[in-house]
């Protein structure tokens, strides 16, 4: 397991501190619903350098990042834009604007029907597009004449359908091609193969980076809740039961945060089994990073379960995580085939 440098942790402090500084949930507390994206705060990040070390390789960084992010529940484009990017890019192309992808089918799995284009125009439905409601860019699969390419196409080309969510924090959409413009990628066959397959596994460490973030601000905000929560004279923070709980929530934090370093390693290292790691940690992490936050719902008691308290946020976005980018049942699954393969 490679451990982030000096450097790397100061880079992803300096997100933080802006993160402080701005709160990107301060719109959302005042009224609930979807979400208000701040372009303001979104330019100055990536003006600051948000989207470099994805695009660098460092994928270290880029999970201290993510994690970052998910410590603020920030309600950014960051996932997609990167792993858009992680495709555009090495696809040929060039990205412009605020790009996301649309290759997520209804479970999750990249497995969404490819467009097809006619004239050099694509048709077809883009049924779970993240952050849709915002991208400028959408880069998707479609069945050209000579194989499968990578295409890019222009939102306002297009029709984009708000899906109903739980997590209004990262929405998602869904776009329909009814003969949009598009632009066509020209790497195809086995690069294109790999490409693809690189994207996906470096989407799973920011998701799961995001998770670790999500988890650790639970994780503190019940221990600090539960130390000045007094009921029947004490903190409950002094019960057996709730001590036991907040020790089981740190074990699958850090479980998590071991996870997330050993899978930003492999990527980075281009080790042979990075997919057999990114499956293993996103079947574990997905799970923990859920059970941490039914455990802060449960000790935070009635408040917790109010739009007053930010953790409906953090539990909400727990809870459509374990579902993003495929269930854990799935990477189980991928984890049982590449061992008995």
């Amino acid at each position: 397991m490679k451990l982030a440098s000096t450097e790397q942790t100061g880079f992803a402090e300096s997100v933080a501190a802006l993160l402080r500084k701005r709160d990107p949930l301060e719109r959302m507390r005042h009224a609930p619903g979807p979400r208000e994206f701040d372009a303001g705060l979104w330019a100055e990040l990536v003006a600051n350098g948000l989207l470099e070390p994805a695009e660098a390789g460092d994928v270290v960084t880029a999970c201290l990042v993510a994690e970052a992010l998910g410590r603020a529940a920030a309600p950014l484009p960051f996932l997609s834009a990167s792993v858009a990017g992680a495709l555009i890019g090495p696809a040929g192309g060039e990205v412009a604007g605020l790009a996301t992808y649309g290759l997520s089918a209804e479970d999750g799995t990249w497995s969404a029907p490819a467009l097809e284009i006619r004239d050099g125009l694509v048709h077809g439905t883009l049924p779970f597009v993240p952050d849709g409601d915002v991208a400028d860019v959408v880069v998707a699969a479609v069945r050209a004449p000579d194989g499968h390419r990578l295409v890019l196409v222009r939102t306002g080309d297009t029709t984009v359908e708000p899906l109903e969510s739980l997590d209004a924090t990262q929405p998602l959409v869904r776009v329909v091609c009814g003969g949009s413009p598009a632009t066509v990628l020209p790497a195809g066959g086995d690069t294109l193969a790999s490409v693809i397959e690189e994207a996906r596994l470096l989407a799973l460490a920011l998701h799961d980076a995001t998770l670790l973030g999500l988890a650790t601000w639970l994780l503190d905000t019940t221990v600090e809740y539960a130390g000045r929560r007094v009921q029947f004279g004490m903190p409950i923070a002094a019960r057996q039961a709730v001590k036991h709980r907040c020790a089981d929530m740190l074990i699958k934090v850090e479980s998590i945060r071991s996870m997330v370093l050993e899978l930003a390693a492999a990527l980075e290292s281009g080790a042979g089994d990075r997919a057999l790691v990114a499956a293993t940690a996103t079947a574990w992490t997905t799970e923990a990073a859920e059970e941490v936050a039914g455990g802060a719902l449960q000790l935070h008691g009635g408040i917790g379960f109010t739009w007053e308290h930010d953790l409906h946020h953090y539990f909400k976005r727990c809870t459509v995580g374990a579902l993003l980018l495929g269930t854990a049942a799935h990477h189980r699954a991928r984890v049982a085939a590449a061992l008995t393969g």
